[in-house]
């Protein structure tokens, strides 16, 4: 998404605030400054999409007699600690002075109270908790770009543990789509990195009167089998939301045959449910002894590594359901809940594979929480292409220009053009071995060398070219166009320095492809007189090339 159309979106939800809320002291004492409105409004967007506060106004400090923050409020971390957050507003500015300024005065206990009596509630309970050895974090929030990477950098190093953080409009960006277009909902989205093995969990599964009815494995890891009613799973669901498959393979596939099959039962014939369902699979970090006479424990790091069809079903069936439906699911279904210790990331990836074997599931999904796929992930979210790391992971509707591409396609357009090995259009590239590639093609493509945009340049340059020649071709001339582009700009412009797929992405964003298109005529018309991919690209790499014969085309 690029950053002009994601203004407009924040733009637009600032001003739904400013009409929701008419009658606030700030917005009327404004009403002749639409961007001091939207000044006052981006802290209430604030506290409701990071801070999960609807009633806004006891944590907004700023007011007469103080300016030296805008927000004061608290909320705990993934594993219960609390922590105060306060947050120094510029609308379009990074201006950081003041706020230095000010977050080390409050830090030092120096600050006294004003005529503000909001801001001296909330600085008397921020000067408890520092004092109790609370840990502050200080949120610098600007709707721009620039960096002030010096400043967190001096500030953090002075003042640990505690902490300077800086939201521009790149971080509001990534978390937005996270949040609205991928449907994940960290319990504190300030902290930014979801770690499973942080989250501790309580579960709550079904025992009979004999006191024993479950099924415990200890060789070669921990692992038992328990039943659990509906409400768990709807309670899990509802807490944690698709954070629960963070390490699974695939999200639920929203509007599937399969789930609506399974809601049907779950409604129409509760009783059969344990009979038609395998039920679910999860790993944990650790696996506590358990006693016959419990029905409740608590585990970290519990991730469904299969049945993410099922939990979805459940929670939504138990989400429209009556009362007295959700009494006679809670009643009559049972759900198998196969709880393994985690034996380290291959046996769990492993796991996750033969648990999922029944469903067709691509090679690529099993990459999907790879650091380079994360990575080409967030560099996608400036442009228009969305790069996609596993499959359905967008759950909702993508805005209007966005166009949601799978890293199966960027890595086959990548291999063709950027690597100069273009493979056939019928081949399905899983990222494994081949005859020409007995060690697979993942890590040849997915390195610390691969950049998105040299990977958007990529599928540019071929969707183009499946353009052009309208035929089967579109791959090889791909393969061979960055050797011929290469050896015609360094004739054309023998003293200058060119970046190929830079210049090309400028002929494309201006909307003059002419000299692409010659040069892909000129490919095309030498590779009808050979018709071997290798041979053709050791013609062209030896070949003197003509700028003339080129620009005459």
């Amino acid at each position: 998404m690029l950053t002009k159309n994601f203004y407009e979106i924040i733009n637009k939800e600032l001003s739904d605030i400013i009409n929701k809320y008419p009658d606030d002291e700030m917005i009327r004492k404004h009403h002749n400054s639409e961007d001091n409105q939207k000044s006052y409004a981006l802290l209430i967007w604030f506290l409701e999409f990071y801070g999960k506060k609807s009633d806004y106004v006891p944590y907004i400090t700023d007011g007469p007699g103080d300016s030296s923050c805008d927000i004061i409020f608290d909320a705990k971390d993934s594993i219960g600690q609390n922590i105060f957050y306060v947050i120094q507003s510029k609308f379009a500015s990074t201006d950081i002075g003041y706020a230095l300024s000010d977050f080390t005065t409050l830090l030092r206990g120096n600050k006294k109270p004003t005529e503000n009596d909001n801001f001296n509630k909330k600085l008397s309970e921020l000067s408890e908790h520092i004092k109790s050895n609370g840990l502050v974090k200080f949120i610098f929030l600007a709707l721009c770009q620039e960096s002030i990477d010096d400043n967190v950098t001096s500030f953090n190093q002075e003042f640990k543990p505690h902490e300077l953080k800086f939201i521009d409009i790149n971080r509001i960006k990534h978390d937005y789509i996270e949040r609205k277009y991928k449907q994940i909902k960290p319990s504190n989205l300030l902290e930014h990195t979801y770690k499973p093995e942080d989250i501790l969990i309580e579960l709550e599964v079904r025992r009979r009167e004999n006191n024993g009815d479950f099924v415990k494995i200890d060789k070669p890891f921990d692992a038992y089998i328990f039943l659990v009613k509906p409400i768990i799973i709807f309670e899990l669901f509802e807490e944690f939301s698709f954070n629960l498959f963070f390490k699974n393979v695939r999200n639920p596939i929203v509007n599937s045959t399969i789930n609506q099959q399974i809601e049907t039962t779950i409604t129409e014939n509760p009783a059969y449910f344990w009979y038609y369902n395998n039920g679910i699979t999860a790993i944990v970090d650790s696996l506590p002894e358990i006693s016959k006479l419990a029905n409740k424990f608590k585990v970290y790091g519990f991730q469904i590594i299969n049945g993410a069809q099922t939990v979805y079903a459940i929670h939504s069936a138990y989400k429209k359901a009556s009362p007295r439906e959700r009494a006679r699911m809670n009643n009559e279904i049972s759900i198998s809940l196969r709880l393994l210790k985690s034996g380290g990331k291959d046996f769990d990836l492993q796991v996750t594979r033969y648990t999922n074997s029944q469903n067709p599931i691509s090679e690529r999904d099993f990459h999907a929480n790879d650091k380079v796929q994360i990575r080409l992930q967030q560099e996608s979210f400036k442009t228009k292409f969305w790069y996609e790391k596993r499959q359905d992971e967008f759950r909702g509707k993508v805005p209007e220009g966005i166009k949601v591409i799978s890293n199966e396609i960027f890595a086959k357009a990548y291999l063709a053009y950027e690597l100069e090995e273009p493979i056939s259009n019928e081949l399905n590239l899983n990222f494994v071995s081949n005859k020409d590639h007995p060690n697979g093609l993942y890590e040849k493509i997915f390195n610390d060398k691969t950049n998105f945009e040299n990977m958007l340049c990529s599928i540019t340059i071929i969707g183009l070219i499946e353009e052009f020649l309208k035929n089967d071709d579109s791959l090889f001339v791909s393969g061979t166009f960055k050797i011929v582009f290469s050896k015609y700009l360094e004739k054309k412009h023998p003293y200058t320095s060119i970046s190929i797929n830079k210049k090309i992405m400028e002929l494309i964003n201006k909307q003059d492809t002419r000299i692409l298109n010659k040069v892909f005529y000129f490919i095309s018309s030498k590779f009808h007189q050979n018709t071997d991919y290798e041979m053709l690209k050791n013609y062209f790499h030896d070949m003197e090339i003509s700028v003339e014969e080129i620009d005459n085309i």
